[in-house]
């Protein structure tokens, strides 16, 4: 009532049609065990005037409010809307996408001196991919980088808008992928190296021997300066030879849809396609900090060598 007040010339009593949402929420009922025919019902009622709120607040009472309140943490208020700008914030995207709404993009948990950071607990069903990572603001997870379908949600700095393939393939995770999502675990500032007493849960994670004499052995092997770290590529040497080489180039089909018609060509809202290409050798002018488009600049945090033919013209990600 307050925002709809600050934002509606004229007199600061709620409107009949916003106060009618009330009633339009009481005609909800709640049930543990849903039948096809409430479903069917639920999502007419999605197209409808208050469609998108009642979206949200099917999600949200799914989840439970309670439930909410843990997944947010300590270090986040109890809000799933942008305190500044007034659109949802990164916990309501992951509640979407992952059922979880947990402020962080990272894979796992991360520990912040004693305060345990939630991030995206298993492989998603549907990715996210943002340009904040490109911009270096945050790190994407292979959890949500590598979605169980081809499907990614792309975020710009103020907007989001839908990226997939009808390639399945596309998504499937390389020997490379998983090796890098289980060493990020530990890696928590993306230095390139974990500490050698973390050897034993990376190993664990990737489902590899773990007995002390092998450990022992290995951290000699791959710290043989005895510096307490060990860096990736010597890791991904050891445990994954040859995998770089076992790369080729690939192409499959790309397909945007920006729902904003003052962000597609002479405002037609539709579906653009593109043709995209995963090169094998990598060079600095593919850095995704200076790619020439911001949708090619997020596409670089997940395949750093692809280049896309669009079918017509480059589509907008604001």
């Amino acid at each position: 009532k307050q925002w709809y007040q600050r934002r509606v010339r004229g007199p600061t009593s709620v409107p009949d049609e916003a106060a009618s949402y009330s009633d339009h929420l009481s005609k909800f009922q709640t049930s543990t065990v849903p039948v096809n025919s409430d479903l069917t019902e639920f999502v007419k009622q999605c197209g409808g005037r208050y469609g998108l709120l009642s979206f949200l607040y099917s999600v949200v009472l799914t989840r439970g409010i309670d439930v909410i309140l843990t997944d947010l943490g300590p270090m986040v208020e109890g809000s799933l809307i942008h305190s500044k700008f007034g659109h949802s914030n990164q916990s309501l995207l992951n509640l979407m996408l992952t059922g979880a709404a947990v402020p962080n993009v990272f894979d796992g948990a991360r520990d912040l001196g004693g305060i345990e950071l939630a991030g995206i607990k298993e492989q998603s069903e549907v990715g996210y991919l943002t340009l904040l990572e490109a911009l270096r603001f945050c790190q994407v997870g292979e959890n949500l980088k590598c979605p169980k379908f081809p499907i990614w949600v792309l975020g710009s700095e103020s907007h989001t808008t839908l990226l997939f393939s009808t390639d399945t393939a596309v998504s499937a995770r390389s020997p490379l992928q998983n090796a890098k999502a289980a060493f990020d675990q530990f890696d928590v500032e993306g230095n390139g190296f974990i500490p050698t007493t973390d050897l034993p849960k990376v190993l664990e994670h990737l489902q590899m021997v773990t007995d002390d004499d092998y450990i022992s052995f290995m951290r000699d092997r791959l710290d043989p300066d005895s510096s307490g770290i060990i860096l990736f590529p010597a890791f991904l040497e050891e445990f994954f030879p040859g995998v770089n080489q076992d790369m080729q180039e690939r192409q499959f089909p790309l397909f945007h849809y920006n729902g904003l018609a003052q962000s597609n060509i002479e405002g037609r809202v539709e579906l653009r396609g593109g043709v995209a290409t995963v090169y094998v050798e990598y060079n600095s002018l593919m850095d995704a900090g200076t790619a020439p488009n911001s949708i090619l600049r997020v596409l670089r945090t997940k395949w750093p060598t692809i280049e896309i033919q669009w079918e017509s013209g480059v589509p907008s990600i604001d």
